[in-house]
């Protein structure tokens, strides 16, 4: 199915927490599209930021974490049951990717051209900690017991690894190229990263840090989800217009599924 979102540029698409509205975030034009997940029809839209890049849902599904850049350089939270901004933080510049710890008490927020990555207490709303990564602070994935936190590091062609118990970098794991995205597969096992420039999905063993495996990409991996039984990970290919899938236990390419124009962001429905 198709899902006609109006005018504007849809860069992001988020679920909330209970599956039932998927949140879109278009590209220069200051809102939020909320689609209603049954009818796939897009509801309304939200005025908020100067340039609403990505959002992410607290866990109990509250609030709707709004990263704007550049600009502000910050993060709105916006009240969803009471439709209107409760609150901002400032952040270093670009504000680009951002994860919610399992509880909730923590956000992470990477600041792309200040190469940072910066820890939010939820409760206070204040910056507790930032981390420095060097390079460009991109994509982050965070181990399912909530301790380690992995920040991709772009033109340092590294991850760095964050200890969340002290909110300091342990190490760097190198990778062959400049990298843009991680995601860490169901079970834990393995990272997978985005080297766009190299057309390729570089994979990395845990807990040594090994790579043990390239897969080819169309053109311009982007954004990585993983497909919750863990057999599966699915890839935006932007500039091939493209959805690849790759077969988890074997580290191969399994096809590509043509989609829409320029694909970047990406999500799966909670069920």
């Amino acid at each position: 199915h198709t899902i006609d979102l109006g005018k504007g540029k849809p860069n992001r698409v988020v679920f909330h927490p209970d599956g039932k509205t998927a949140w879109v975030v278009y590209d220069k034009s200051r809102d939020l599209g909320i689609v209603d997940a049954e009818s796939r029809r897009l509801l309304k839209r939200i005025k908020i930021g100067q340039n609403p890049y990505n959002l992410a849902f607290s866990p109990d599904g509250r609030y709707c974490y709004v990263l704007d850049w550049p600009g502000q350089d910050e993060v709105i939270i916006y009240d969803i049951q009471a439709e209107r901004v409760d609150g901002r933080v400032e952040v270093s510049t670009w504000p680009a990717h951002s994860l919610f710890t399992p509880d909730g008490k923590t956000f992470y927020v990477s600041s792309e051209t200040a190469g940072n990555v910066a820890a939010i207490d939820t409760r206070t709303r204040k910056i507790v900690a930032t981390v420095w990564t060097g390079g460009d602070a991109m994509g982050l994935a965070l181990t399912p017991d909530g301790k380690i936190l992995y920040a991709a590091n772009g033109e340092e062609r590294s991850l760095t690894k964050i200890d969340t118990a002290t909110n300091t970098a342990l190490g760097t794991i190198p990778l062959p190229g400049i990298v843009h995205e991680v995601a860490l597969t169901v079970d834990g096992q393995f990272l997978y990263t985005t080297l766009r420039k190299a057309n390729m999905v570089v994979v990395v063993q845990l807990p040594d840090g090994k790579v043990v495996a390239q897969v080819p990409q169309m053109r311009w991996p982007d954004l990585i989800v993983m497909e919750p039984t863990g057999r599966h990970a699915f890839v935006t290919n932007r500039h091939a217009d493209v959805v690849t899938v790759i077969d988890v236990k074997s580290h191969k390419l399994l096809k590509a599924i043509p989609v829409g124009k320029a694909p970047h962001g990406m999500a799966i429905r909670p069920q």
